[in-house]
């Protein structure tokens, strides 16, 4: 069966006690209270004329002053309070200032030949109303209990979780991490997502403590080297030869460092897709700017370059200068897996259901592991433990091409060497 909602839950509750309370009030007051008020007045007015009758036996035939004292022996013996009037209604003889407020009962008798009216109650409040006074009581009671279980339960749903909540936040700016725990559904959703938030947090806070310590390393090594290179340069016994060399060194080992300082520049602004500046450009020139850029240098490596395409005639609305990233960190990725050997790299474009697909091919032996093909996208994540810098090329053409609302991954190709294969929308 469905979980019911617990506002749901506790607006039921509130119903089912309200009408079980209802039901007891009217059974009450109809099966026991009406006839017990009825009860209580006949046995207090038979009670009140027994004595009126003993009273008027008393007096009777007696003179005022002695009737007076009869009323009085009376009431000294058998409790009450007692109003004797004349027939002109002033008050003869009475032991209670006001008998209007009680339950009083009245007759008629006669003295010394004149009417007089004797009015007599024994009983102080309404024949009855103690026991409503006891049923308010009860009924505060029990009106006390329902709300005490209501605020226990809306406590229990929304109130404790709330505080729970609220103290996980604060536990985790002192560094505690929250957990997700078993609450009402909406209660739990918020604690589930706040928990799913700081998880994805920590994950980036240690993606970046990783690319700071991965910068802080690389660029260790080359300093080292500029600081030892430069030291050496202040012994004034050596050649002009020798200082030229070190000279030469000092300045790729400061090149290598300003390489690795772009390669972060560009991971950080490419997590923004704002900053895009897109425009139709044809897949003519993207192979012209390709050659352009990348043919020479390559064959300076002894790696030729080959490009085929079958949709020239095509455009896509892209970044130029961020897809002509895409394919230097792609290039210089499979040139480090050459390591100084004569290679092939191709480039296969083809167009598809209004989609324009890129490969881009190697021959420099492809990854062993599937796990490492899997990863190599990962920021700081790299298969050369060699590496000279940060490993964040193929991460930054992920965030370039998923920017592009693309998609790009890599496989194992026929040659004996790594495809790295985007696809983009045309224009």
């Amino acid at each position: 069966m469905r979980k019911m909602k617990s506002k749901t839950l506790t607006l039921l509750i509130v119903i089912i006690l309200l009408a079980v309370n209802s039901g007891f009030l009217f059974s009450y007051y109809n099966f026991y209270l009406s006839h017990k008020i009825v009860s209580d007045i006949t046995s207090a007015r038979n009670q009140n004329y027994d004595s009126l009758y003993v009273i008027s036996k008393k007096t009777n035939g007696k003179t005022i002053n002695d009737a007076i004292e009869e009323i009085i022996t009376y009431t000294n013996e058998n409790g009450g309070y007692v109003s004797l009037k004349d027939n002109k209604g002033n008050i003869v003889y009475t032991n209670k200032k006001d008998l209007k407020k009680l339950f009083s009962s009245t007759i008629i008798i006669y003295i010394e030949g004149n009417e007089y009216e004797l009015t007599y109650s024994k009983i102080s409040i309404l024949p009855g109303m103690k026991l409503i006074r006891n049923f308010v009581f009860y009924e505060i009671i029990l009106v006390s209990t329902f709300v005490i279980i209501a605020f226990f339960i809306s406590s229990k749903k929304l109130i404790d979780p709330i505080e729970t909540i609220t103290k996980d936040i604060t536990d985790y700016k002192y560094g505690k991490r929250p957990f997700k725990r078993k609450m009402p559904r909406k209660m739990q959703k918020i604690q589930n997502t706040f928990v799913d938030m700081v998880d994805k947090l920590e994950i980036e806070k240690d993606y970046q403590n990783q690319i700071i310590a991965s910068i802080s390393h690389d660029i260790k090594t080359p300093l080292t080297s500029v600081i030892g290179y430069a030291d050496r340069l202040k012994n004034s016994d050596l050649s002009e030869e020798k200082k030229i060399n070190y000279i030469n060194k000092i300045y790729n080992k400061a090149f290598l460092m300003k390489e690795i300082l772009e390669e972060f520049d560009d991971y950080q602004s490419c997590n923004i897709k704002d900053t895009l500046k897109l425009e139709n450009v044809s897949i003519k020139s993207i192979i012209d700017i390709i050659k352009k850029d990348f043919e020479e240098e390559l064959k300076d490596k002894s790696i030729s370059l080959k490009i085929i395409s079958n949709c020239i005639d095509k455009c896509i609305c892209v970044d130029k200068v961020k897809l002509k990233r895409v394919f230097s960190n792609i290039i210089t990725n499979s040139v480090t897996h050459f390591k100084n050997k004569a290679g092939i790299i191709s480039i296969n474009v083809s167009y598809k259901n209004d989609k324009i697909k890129f490969e881009v091919a190697d021959n420099g032996g492809g990854i062993s592991k599937e796990s490492d093909i899997k990863r190599i996208f990962e920021p700081l994540y790299t298969t050369d433990p060699s590496r000279k810098i940060s490993g964040l090329g193929l991460s930054i053409c992920k965030q370039i091409i998923s920017a592009h609302d693309g998609v790009i991954y890599a496989k194992n190709n026929s040659v004996g060497g790594l495809s790295i294969i985007f696809i983009l929308p045309s224009a």
